[in-house]
């Protein structure tokens, strides 16, 4: 595993926050030369820490209602079966649950509540499956910045925590082409807006005009993906939070916000009010983690699950941001 250099650490925290940002501006706010940001980006490149870029979305500004968490449990001998007709849906993203009473987590868009009534009757008919809960998020804070990358980069996390800020609310008439655009960023975030005018039959400066015009919208956000295995995080631990005041909670998401490797807090309707998700590295890190929140003042309720890591963090179309 390759180890980070201060730069390095640099380079991925400002292409996380913003995946689009000019090596150029980065050598710039850092008394560096272009080249040299350039360098170390293609050594992590070479190196496998840094495996691409993708694009942040606001599903509810594209037409969706919302998201939708569903936890699923099949007896083991109908896993396999069950795991592969949830991977063959369209827009449904499965994954295995680990220390949890559900072995199958879910996460997928729907349009419309009408198609959220389809889905769990279509999850009721698949007769392997046990049970399920579903949980639909209502607002999102995505931090992948917040990673730490070394002991002197976990206090500069804790101290540059987005705490959420304002969200822009402005309203976008999106045609075809900016869905264009969107799909090109999603297949490759730092992909020339040249080579993405070129493919559409439009200028570069149209290309810019609308991306900027989505990105100040709070429509797309640009962040870099890496191999978190690289970076020597072993799984990703998701904790389930109920309050006792809804009037704390907000203080509670702000404390969240501020502890090192939570890069996900979701609030949901459900069971709980909160999904926190951060990756980690070691046994020692997870509890730790286990006792940061327990700190938290009025949380009433805590389920704690473990699932695999993927090699590509973040990835495609997360949500972005919404609060």
């Amino acid at each position: 595993m390759r180890e980070l250099e201060e730069i390095d650490i640099v380079i991925l925290k400002e292409l996380l926050r913003d995946g689009r940002k000019s090596f150029a501006d980065i050598a710039r706010q850092n008394n560096l030369s272009k080249d040299v940001v350039w360098k170390h980006y293609k050594d992590m490149e070479k190196a496998g820490i840094i495996v691409g870029a993708t694009v942040q979305y606001n599903y509810q500004k594209f037409g969706f209602e919302g998201i939708v968490y569903i936890v699923v449990n099949c007896e083991s001998q109908n896993f396999n079966k069950v795991f592969e007709a949830l991977s063959k849906l369209s827009n449904i993203f499965p994954f295995e649950l680990y220390n949890s009473p559900y072995n199958i987590g879910v996460i997928t868009g729907i349009k419309s509540l009408k198609h959220f009534d389809e889905l769990k009757e279509m999850l009721k008919g698949q007769n392997p499956i046990n049970s399920f809960k579903t949980y639909l998020w209502t607002d999102v804070r995505n931090l992948p910045e917040n990673l730490v990358f070394s002991s002197a980069d976990k206090k500069k996390t804790a101290d540059s925590a987005n705490d959420g800020g304002t969200r822009k609310k402005g309203h976008v008439k999106l045609d075809e082409t900016d869905l264009q655009i969107v799909e090109a960023l999603v297949k490759d975030g730092r992909l020339p807006f040249s080579r993405i005018g070129q493919s559409l039959g439009i200028s570069t400066d149209t290309v810019t005009r609308r991306y900027l015009r989505l990105v100040e919208n709070d429509y797309i956000k640009v962040s870099i993906q890496i191999n978190p295995k690289m970076l020597g995080y072993k799984a990703i631990l998701n904790f389930f939070l109920a309050f006792l005041s809804q009037n704390e909670m907000q203080k509670g998401i702000d404390s969240l916000s501020k502890i090192p490797n939570i890069t996900y807090l979701v609030k949901i309707s459900g069971d709980y009010d909160l999904q926190v998700v951060s990756l980690i590295k070691t046994v020692d890190e997870m509890i730790a983690l286990n006792k940061e929140i327990m700190k938290i003042p009025y949380i009433g309720g805590m389920e704690a699950v473990i699932r695999e890591i993927p090699p590509v963090w973040p990835g495609q179309r997360q949500h972005i941001s919404t609060f």
